[in-house]
C-alpha cells in the first residue's frame, strides 16, 4: 500500500524514537487489571487534499522537509491519485483507536 511504503519507507527514519510507544502500545506494560473494551475507530470523509495535507501534518513529514528542503510526499502523489481518482471525490477513511483500561487495585485496610 502506498501509505505503508511512505511511512514506513520514505519517512520512517525521521519519525521521532518515542514514535514506538505509540507504535507498541498493546504491548506496554500496564499496571492495572485490564478491562476489555470494545473497538474504537475515527471515521472521517475526505478529498485527497485533505489526505495530503494530514500525511504533511506528520512529524517525521516535517522533519523530512527540513533535512532535505523538499516534500516527501512528491514521491508518491502520482500514484496517490491514480488510486483515488477523481480527486474532489470524498471517501471514508478509518483510524482504529487503540485504548487500554484498567482498575486500579484498591488497597484493603490492615485488619483489626
Amino acid at each position: 500500500m502506498v501509505n505503508d511504503r511512505y511511512y514506513d519507507k520514505i519517512v520512517g527514519s525521521f519519525w521521532p524514537p518515542e514514535r514506538v510507544l505509540v507504535e507498541k502500545f498493546e504491548d506496554l506494560p500496564f499496571s492495572f487489571s485490564e478491562i476489555q473494551t470494545p473497538p474504537f475507530e475515527i471515521v472521517a470523509q475526505w478529498n485527497l487534499e485533505d489526505l495530503l495535507g494530514y500525511l504533511r501534518s506528520w512529524s517525521a513529514t516535517q522533519r523530512f522537509m527540513r533535512a532535505n528542503q523538499r516534500d516527501p510526499l512528491e514521491e508518491i502523489a502520482d500514484e496517490l491519485r491514480a488510486a483515488w481518482g477523481d480527486t474532489k471525490q470524498r471517501r471514508r477513511v478509518i483510524w482504529p483507536l487503540t485504548v487500554r483500561v484498567g482498575i486500579k487495585a484498591i488497597p484493603q485496610p490492615p485488619k483489626k
